[in-house]
């Protein structure tokens, strides 16, 4: 039990303030800066999901137009072989049999005249193709001609070395392999070279929206041009990559005469949520005759987009002012490009190719089919179908949102966590800190407390053995008193030694119990008439009640030691109301020895703190009562390592109960008293 005042001398802040400091600086600032980035990095999740899962389904898309651009790639070589195998005599064609599904009908163009051979084709596709293509094969009439931007411009490109190209351009990354890899398939027109297209041309001057190149053509004479395939795709990655130079691409389009063109959707990844991203079509035409287009080629797929949808030839020139080729079959070429696309369907997306009127080749097997207007991510497949798109549309729509909704709620969750670990560590290396420096400034005056403990008892016995030696007191009565007093301090000074020597032994684990069936109230009520002398010479009256028999099982002298050590605190502590009592009883299979007292009590805050070591509410060496703070520390320590407890509640009326108990040993473990 500790004195109550009314004011605490020498308080110390229960944590150190140079701890916390340095807890601050080192450890909670820097963690809430982390923190702090972290959750920034998690409002940038969201982007990173759908940059992520953009990246994955162009992939998808980029594979699907490749396989249709390889599709039309080998198609153009089959029918290359078969018009050069049709017979320049027109009746020579009525026993031409189609080897290549895709070809409707063929057609041969000799001396200005338009042959189509009867019996091939049916008369619907015979008036078709003559609408669409008659007068153009015939020279009458214009029809545009489509081409990539990048493919219009590749022959300024090719004017330029790679060697001068790769240092501003590609080696820097600015312009590199992924972005070209991402980009509509080259050429507009399956060609072949021709005389005319062959001839050395005059070096063209730099368009002048080309970045980086501003030398002359005759400082660059000497050294190889760039191939067309390789120029239309450094093209292509600048224009990717930089919107002004795209923006003076097109431009520079619409002022030499070429059409721009629309795209049918608008991709949804990376546009502003909730919103239409409208793109120009990267594929122009510009009207053309049939003459101009054999000046520039030798043949080719030449695609025509009419109200019906598209309309598709293959033509090769056959010399001597001669051409033959095929009209083809539209709808097998759909059957064709809808086989070659991969698997339409996944968990996550749904993969289709679109034509010209903005409709799906196959239709997937989907409770809600997508607005086909708005894939997440899509690309033109080539200019020999223009207006037809490679799209990657969500299953989901919601998928990208609850995704990043779910990652930054992940980095949230972990973010909050490892800030309460940091947090909770923190604080609990302080308190631990704190704990220890206490005790090791408590330990410091212990050795200064315990000094002062056995000094007065020390100095009251050799007082009074210095009076009874001198012989001066011839009382009688004045010498039983000093020899009381002088066996009351040796006692007093045995029970601090004790408790001093059971405190150094608890760090080995404490001294050892020599365990012995007892009887506890027995014990008491013999502990009690050995300090009735001591406690009746200083104005206490004891009072010892309650059950005559308690068989435990314990140390006697170490449960003696506990019982001084209540009945010393209960003296200590008390005020003018000298009343110690001393109960036994049993109380559920336990046997209680309560001490009663009428002291000044404890202050509800300490009522478990009264119990650790060294704690004193006033441990100055001034302090009205002295002590070194083990007496109740001890006296728990031993109870616990009997299987027991000492407790400690306040007294109606005032003053307190220490309650030692101790569980009844196996002859009386029924007992109820």
């Amino acid at each position: 039990m500790v004195q109550k005042k009314e004011k605490r001398t020498g308080k110390r802040p229960a944590v150190p303030l140079p701890l916390v400091a340095v807890f601050v600086l080192a450890v909670l600032l820097p963690s809430t800066v982390l923190s702090f980035l972290a959750l920034r990095a998690a409002d940038r999740e969201a982007v990173y999901v759908e940059r992520s899962l953009e990246a994955a389904l162009l992939a998808e898309v980029n594979l699907a137009a490749n396989r249709i651009s390889a599709l039309l790639d080998a198609l153009a070589s089959d029918l290359k072989m078969e018009a050069a195998a049709i017979p320049l005599e027109s009746g020579s064609m009525r026993s031409w049999s189609r080897e290549v599904p895709a070809a409707a009908f063929p057609f041969l163009l000799k001396d200005g005249i338009l042959t189509i051979p009867e019996g091939q084709g049916s008369p619907a596709e015979h008036e078709v193709f003559r609408s669409s293509f008659g007068g153009f094969l015939r020279g009458d009439a214009q029809i545009p001609v489509y081409d990539h931007l990048a493919g219009v411009y590749r022959k300024e490109m090719g004017a330029f070395s790679s060697r001068e190209v790769s240092p501003t351009l590609l080696d820097t990354g600015e312009y590199g392999a992924d972005v070209a890899s991402v980009l509509p398939s080259p050429p507009a027109l399956l060609e072949e070279p021709s005389p005319e297209k062959d001839a050395p041309a005059a070096p063209a001057p730099a368009p002048s929206f080309w970045p980086g190149l501003t030398q002359t053509l005759g400082k660059k004479a000497s050294r190889p041009a760039v191939p067309d395939g390789i120029a239309m795709q450094q093209m292509q990655s600048i224009m990717t990559s930089d919107p002004a130079v795209r923006e003076e691409v097109f431009q520079k389009a619409e002022e030499e005469g070429f059409a721009l063109l629309q795209r049918n959707v608008a991709p949804q990844a990376g546009s502003v949520s909730g919103t239409d991203r409208e793109e120009r079509s990267r594929t122009v035409a510009k009207g053309k005759t049939f003459a101009e287009l054999r000046m520039e080629s030798s043949g080719g797929l030449l695609p025509r987009r009419t109200d019906r949808g598209l309309d598709l030839i293959y033509w090769l020139n056959r010399g001597n002012g001669d051409a033959a080729g095929f009209f083809l079959d539209t709808e097998a070429i759909r059957d064709m490009i809808a086989g070659a696309v991969p698997d339409l369907l996944t968990e996550v997306r749904v993969l289709a190719v679109l034509d010209d009127r903005g409709e799906p080749l196959v239709r997937p097997e989907i409770p809600a089919l997508p607005d086909w207007r708005r894939p997440f991510v899509a690309r033109e497949i080539s200019p020999l179908l223009p207006g037809w798109e490679a799209g990657s549309w969500l299953v989901d729509p919601e998928f990208v949102s609850s995704r990043a909704r779910f990652a930054v709620l992940a980095v949230w969750i972990l973010t909050a966590v490892l800030f309460v670990v940091i947090l909770a560590g923190g604080v609990s290396v302080i308190r631990m800190l704190s704990a220890e420096i206490r005790t090791a400034r408590q330990k410091a005056t212990f050795a200064a407390s315990v000094s002062h403990e056995l000094k007065t008892p020390l100095t009251s016995i050799r007082l009074f053995a210095e009076m009874l030696l001198s012989g001066r007191t011839r009382s009688e009565e004045k010498k039983n008193e000093y020899l009381r007093t002088m066996v009351s301090e040796a006692e007093r000074l045995s029970r601090l030694v004790d408790n001093v020597l059971t405190f150094s032994g608890k760090g080995n684990g404490g001294q050892k119990l020599a365990m012995e069936p007892l009887d506890l109230a027995e014990l008491a009520a013999g502990t009690a008439d050995q300090l009735q002398p001591h406690l009746a010479g200083n104005g206490f009256s004891l009072s010892f009640m309650g059950q005559k028999r308690l068989p435990v099982t314990g140390d006697r002298e170490a449960l003696r030691q506990v019982l001084m050590n209540l009945l010393s605190n209960g003296e200590k502590y008390s005020g003018d109301r000298r009343e110690i009592t001393v109960e036994c009883r049993a109380e559920n299979g336990m046997a209680v020895i309560d001490i009663l007292d009428r002291g000044i009590g404890v202050d509800p805050r300490h009522s478990e703190k009264i119990f650790q070591e060294f704690f004193r509410e006033d441990d100055s060496l001034a302090a009205p009562k002295g002590g070194a703070g083990l007496g109740l520390s001890i006296a728990r320590d031993i109870a616990r390592r009997h299987g027991g407890d000492v407790l400690y509640a306040p007294r109606d009326g005032g003053g307190s109960i220490f309650s030692l108990l101790l569980p009844f040993d196996g002859t009386g473990e029924n007992f109820r008293g």
